[in-house]
């Protein structure tokens, strides 16, 4: 079991500057970064719903928007009958 000072030294690795030990770094890395793009594109939500997304949020503004005309127009009615 290796002791603090040596876990802080990087002595449970290699840390020359061999080929060897450099592809093996290299190759650690690719492995991380594949695993990370696998995982990002897991979690990305499709264009299709990003799409529908859109489309319901102009929807909803449009029904908004045409309540609020709706609604400023009966209370002008009201304000002018009064």
């Amino acid at each position: 079991m290796s002791t603090q000072g040596e876990r802080q030294n990087y002595q449970w690795r290699p840390n020359d500057n061999s080929s060897t030990t450099r592809l093996r770094y290299d190759l650690e890395a690719e492995h991380w970064y594949k695993s990370f793009k696998s995982a990002e594109r897991k979690h990305k939500p499709s264009s299709i719903s990003l799409n529908l997304g859109v489309i319901g949020l102009f929807i909803q503004l449009t029904f908004t928007l045409l309540t609020l005309v709706v609604l400023g127009l009966i209370q002008l009615v009201k304000w002018v009958r009064s």
